[in-house]
This record gives structure tokens, C-alpha cells and sequence, in this order.
């Protein structure tokens, strides 16, 4: 198929556009770059650098590559900035968003995957969550998810646009040959940190909230890794190919693990015993997000392979070892 992959230099998204050139898809990239990295796109793939509000490159792009599907990544993700800076966050993650539905449906795109998050139930009352849970996002970054999504309905009811969103709960780890991870400016997600102060790059970890309502007390997170995650978006292209009708879907293993227990495996698989710092927890975070991944199971018949706490850590490791500055711009 003909792709178009937005936010393509970021790391779920670079992570993806590697598995559809394998695959045979012929694959373009829109990215702004204020996150993503040229060098994470493989080398032969055509890199636009736009927001994806930006309608004339849109235009540009869908009239001359005629893609047969969007999946889209592009969209700010720190839940603590969202916090803080909620006007731009709705701005990035669903206005400028929207004129890419706006030029898909003037082009006759019919199909697009949508990155969406676990964020979008906000603190569950039910564990692990179904997709049928009521949702309240805490953070405007799950509020924007949300409205997108809620936006990709009201398309589907035009009849122009069928899409598939996957509620991701926490991506983590790198390619399994280390070549490519996790990079972030700047960086708020628990592995990469922790591997940072594995690495002497910080002189401490801090566990944002110690005294939640947990085992440990401190949060509880299922973690699915960016392998197993882009196989599942490879399965939602088929079936939107097949005509599958607009939905949602958990991307989870289902197991939850603390934030304590994760950095114990990171020193365990790492070697290094580095301070942990109790700090005040940040605002937005649920402290409880564990997937019911059965619907996404038992209807493609999807299930992680990679997503084991082992694998996760020392495919990272690997990577972080050997990018110990990141990528560079």
C-alpha cells in the first residue's frame, strides 16, 4: 500500500515506518521535527518537515503520492506540560489535526489509524480497563486524545473516513538490533530516565509519588513494547483495507507493573545501583492504567512477543549504551 505515516521521526512512528518498508509498503513522512529525528527516518524515505495543519503541503502531498491510507503520530505527549499549557495542546493534538481530516476527505482518503492513549479514561474505575469505560481524562494531552477520536466519529458518521484508534498504554523499549529507541527533548518517560542515571547522566531517580493507592504506592503501568505496538497498527491497516468499520482498541499485555518494581528490573538488568528519590507526584497522572486487551486479541488474534519486562529493559539498554547522546538533530 501507499502510506502516509505523521510524525514519522518520532520513536513509535520511525519505529513503524521500518516495519512497512519491510513489509513492502511504499511509505512518505510528515513530521515538524520539533520532537522527531531526521536520523531516526530510514535513509530512501521521503521526509516532508510540516505540521500537519499546514492544508497547501497536505494537498501537495495527497495529489502527487495519492496515499491509500494515513496513520497518524504526529501530536504532543507530555501529560505534565499538558497540564500547564492546555491551549497548546488542543491546538497541536486536535485543531491542527483536524485540517488533515479536512484534506483526506477532499482527496478521497478514506482510511486512517490514530495514535490515541490509555489516557483517554482519565483514573479507572474498573482494572483492567475495557474500551467501553466511561472516559474522563486528567490531563488535557488524554482530553485532546479524546476529542480526536470523537472527531474521527463524526467523520465516520459523513461517510468519509472509516479510522481505527489504538489506546496505547505504555510504549517502551528499542528495535531489537539497538539501532533505534527511545529519544526524547525532554525526556519524562520512566525507562529512558532510568537508564540515564544507570548511566551516570543524572545523578538520581525520582519516583514521582510514593503514596498512591498501589502495592508499593507507587503507580502501576502496563507496558507494551514499540515492537509488539507496531504490529498491531500492521493488523489495523489490513482490516481497514478490508473494509473493518471505524473502532477502538486497547494496546496492552494486561499485567501491571509498578513504577518501583521497574526501576528494581532496570538495576537488576543494568547492573548499576543508582539513588531512587521520592518526589511529589505530577500532576495529570492516574495512577492506575492497565489494559483489557481481549477484544484486540480475540478478534485479529494479535498477542505481544516482546513484551515480557526483560526483553523490554535490555533492548533499551542495548540502545541507550550505544546512543548515549541520543539521536542528533
Amino acid at each position: 500500500m501507499n502510506i502516509l505515516v505523521t510524525g514519522g521521526a518520532g520513536y513509535i512512528g520511525s519505529h513503524m515506518v521500518r516495519m512497512l518498508v519491510g513489509a513492502g509498503h511504499d511509505v512518505r513522512v510528515i513530521d515538524t521535527l520539533e520532537y522527531g529525528y531526521k536520523a531516526s527516518v530510514p535513509k530512501g524515505i521521503r521526509l516532508t518537515v510540516a505540521n500537519v495543519g499546514d492544508r497547501v503541503v497536505l494537498d501537495r502531498i495527497f495529489s502527487s503520492q495519492k496515499p491509500e491510507a494515513v496513520i497518524h503520530f504526529a501530536g504532543y505527549i507530555n501529560v505534565e506540560e499538558s497540564v500547564r499549557e492546555p491551549m497548546k495542546y488542543m491546538a497541536n493534538n486536535v485543531t491542527s489535526p483536524l485540517v488533515l481530516l479536512e484534506a483526506m476527505e477532499a482527496h478521497g482518503i478514506s482510511s486512517i489509524i490514530f495514535s490515541s492513549t490509555a489516557a483517554v479514561y482519565g483514573t479507572p474505575t474498573i482494572v483492567p480497563i475495557p474500551e467501553d469505560h466511561p472516559k474522563a481524562p486528567t490531563s488535557t494531552y488524554g482530553l485532546s486524545k479524546w476529542n480526536f477520536e470523537q472527531l474521527l466519529a463524526y467523520f465516520d458518521r459523513r461517510g468519509t473516513i472509516r479510522s481505527i484508534s489504538l489506546r496505547y498504554f505504555n510504549a517502551a523499549g528499542a528495535s531489537l538490533d539497538g539501532n533505534y529507541g527511545e529519544a526524547h527533548e525532554p525526556e519524562t518517560h520512566i525507562i529512558p530516565l532510568a537508564m540515564k542515571t544507570a548511566m551516570g547522566q543524572q545523578p538520581s531517580f525520582s519516583l514521582y509519588g510514593t503514596h498512591y493507592p498501589t502495592k508499593d504506592g507507587t503507580c502501576v503501568r502496563d507496558y507494551i513494547h514499540v515492537e509488539d505496538l507496531c504490529q498491531a497498527h500492521v493488523l489495523m491497516l489490513d482490516a481497514l483495507a478490508a473494509g473493518h468499520k471505524t473502532d477502538a482498541f486497547n494496546v496492552g499485555t494486561g499485567e501491571g507493573v509498578t513504577n518501583r518494581e521497574m526501576v528494581e528490573a532496570v538495576k537488576r538488568e543494568t547492573g548499576a545501583d543508582f539513588p531512587v528519590v521520592a518526589s511529589d507526584p505530577r500532576p495529570g497522572d492516574p495512577h492506575t492504567l492497565v489494559a483489557d486487551p481481549t477484544r484486540l486479541t480475540g478478534e485479529f488474534g494479535w498477542k505481544p512477543k516482546y513484551s515480557d519486562i526483560k526483553t523490554i529493559i535490555t533492548s533499551a539498554w542495548k540502545w541507550h549504551r550505544a546512543h548515549r547522546e541520543g539521536y542528533l538533530k
